[in-house]
């Protein structure tokens, strides 16, 4: 049985912990999302052949630590997802999991420039220290279906994330299994933070009262040959670092 999260007001949307049947469901509402993502257009992922299929793996990685949430509308239909991924402090002495897994697999440029600026974003503030947390859930990606934009849907499904984090520490939910085993399942998140790299996402992290702890202009990054904000343009002009306690 899928884990529920509840509904919008109307009843229209439920939010559920995705479940290992509903992945391809949402990796295609990340496929269809991600082409209006900023990042991804900055660094040209769509003009190097490959790269977008190869970037679902990093999702496909994402996933599996059970507390991805997804919205599911009144015809059973995935409209929207946020992949989330737990993380504890980094120990000098060993490499991260994650990290391996993209220098093993991941090797479009584009691919691994997306992930390289999403750390040197993140690396502006040690959010263990700053929060004195132990755990950490990171909101990697939220994607809505282009259909289904402009209904507030993506700052639901950004609170309902917060919710689950809430739950994973205080132990009243529990993470699901969607491959052979749960991934970080004894992280217990005291701190939620996000790259948001549009004016809407950055809108929706202010609502929610995440701080924002950095800054950076797209001006300032050079990517495949170009600034990243010649290719996204002149209404995104900045990407935000945000954290909050959840």
């Amino acid at each position: 049985m899928p884990v529920c999260l509840g509904t919008d007001r109307t009843g229209a949307i439920e939010f559920r912990i995705l479940s290992e049947d509903r992945i391809e469901d949402a990796l295609n509402v990340q496929r269809r999302s991600m082409r209006q993502e900023c990042i991804a257009i900055g660094m040209g992922m769509y003009e190097d052949p490959g790269a977008p299929e190869e970037m679902q793996l990093v999702f496909r990685e994402v996933i599996k630590d059970g507390c991805t949430v997804i919205a599911v509308d009144r015809s059973d239909r995935v409209v929207a997802v946020a992949f989330n991924k737990l993380h504890t402090p980094p120990k000098p002495e060993e490499t991260d999991s994650f990290a391996l897994f993209i220098e093993n697999n991941i090797k479009h440029r584009s691919c691994r420039d997306l992930i390289e600026f999403l750390d040197d974003v993140e690396s502006r503030v040690d959010i263990f220290e700053k929060y004195n947390a132990r755990g950490a859930m990171e909101i990697f990606y939220i994607g809505t279906d282009p259909e289904c934009q402009a209904r507030g849907i993506g700052r639901q499904i950004t609170d309902k994330s917060l919710e689950v984090a809430r739950g994973l520490r205080a132990r009243k939910l529990k993470q699901i299994c969607v491959g052979d085993k749960i991934v970080n399942e004894h992280v217990r998140p005291e701190v939620a933070f996000a790259v948001a790299a549009s004016i809407y996402s950055q809108r929706i992290m202010e609502i929610l009262d995440f701080d924002t702890l950095a800054e950076v202009r797209y001006e300032d990054y050079i990517r495949g040959g170009k600034k990243m904000s010649d290719r996204i343009g002149d209404l995104h002009r900045t990407v935000k670092f945000v954290a909050r306690k959840p």
